[in-house]
């Protein structure tokens, strides 16, 4: 639970972190320039995930405490925090390297910022490995797991009679994920960016976002559409992982209106426009699949029930 230090404070006061990056940032209640904005937008938004993964560790803690660790579910969630841990850890650690060998003058990750990221991440990541290789047969059966569980995903034609539309939207759910989030990880080119930069430390906290989609959330939805297929999503650790969701989704469409508005106010002209990408289509129709998102988790998360 180590995670909860700096990213519960982030969302108090983004400006340490940002500055521990070495990129522009100013007062949110008054930002100064398009990318003060843009970089606000991107750090609040990875954290965003933090609060699934905090989810994921509390609910595999309890797990711990009453011997259940070896259930598939609990398997999945250490398996989906020691990829989010490893990911951030090595992404920090590549931005800062390459922040080392490259131009001096770029902004990256300052020691203490590498050293925060790999102290967050890090137990959760080796606690989490300690768990699979105790109670889950190591790494080799969670990779069949994981083929198991590709071969269920994939399969979009098809539901269990309990799981029914719901298994289908999981399904769906799943893939946008994993597509939007892999557009923001694997590419220096944002989908959805009022400003794009090439530096180090502006490419990681960009491409964070993505690692926290594709390493936590899809992983946690893939959980709720095992359960669902099971008649379990009533259970205490799917609840919280529904609402864990909700209120990560909650908190990126919070960010993302606000800080449209925010650049709006600062009436931009072209020229500090001119690395934007996604444009007023792409804002509008990913707020009103995340909106539609947020009320099918929130709904699991309040009222689902288990089936007899």
């Amino acid at each position: 639970m180590v995670l909860a230090v700096p990213s519960l404070a982030t969302f108090v006061d983004t400006q340490p972190v940002l500055g521990a990056f070495g990129v522009s940032h100013s007062d949110p209640r008054a930002f100064e320039a398009v990318s003060d904005v843009q970089h606000f937008s991107n750090v609040v938004g990875t954290d965003c995930f933090a609060l699934i993964a905090l989810c994921a560790l509390y609910v595999l803690s309890d797990a711990a405490e009453n011997e259940r660790l070896d259930s598939e579910t609990y398997q999945r969630l250490a398996l989906a925090a020691v990829l989010y841990s490893g990911a951030n850890v090595l992404g920090v650690s590549a931005a800062a390297l390459g922040g080392a060998l490259g131009d001096p003058a770029l902004p990256s990750p300052s020691p203490a910022a590498v050293a925060g990221v790999v102290a967050a991440m890090a137990p959760a990541g080796l606690v989490s490995a300690r768990a699979i290789a105790a109670y889950g047969g190591g790494f080799g059966e969670a990779f069949e797991r994981v083929k198991k569980d590709w071969a269920v995903v994939t399969d979009l034609g098809s539901a269990t009679e309990r799981g029914g539309y719901l298994e289908r939207y999981l399904k769906l759910s799943f893939w946008a994920s994993m597509i939007v989030g892999g557009s923001f990880a694997f590419s220096p080119l944002s989908p959805l960016a009022i400003v794009n930069e090439y530096t180090p430390s502006s490419q990681f906290i960009q491409r964070a976002f993505g690692l926290g989609t594709v390493f936590m959330l899809a992983p946690a939805q893939f959980v709720l559409l095992d359960a669902a297929k099971r008649g379990r999503l009533g259970g205490g650790t799917f609840k919280k992982l529904n609402l864990s969701i909700a209120l990560a989704v909650a908190g990126i469409d919070f960010m993302t209106v606000y800080t449209f508005a925010a650049a709006q106010a600062l009436s931009p002209d072209a020229d500090a426009l001119k690395e934007a990408s996604g444009g007023i289509y792409n804002y509008v129709g990913a707020l009103a699949v995340s909106f539609s998102i947020l009320a099918v988790y929130l709904y699991q998360g309040l009222f689902a029930k288990k089936d007899a």
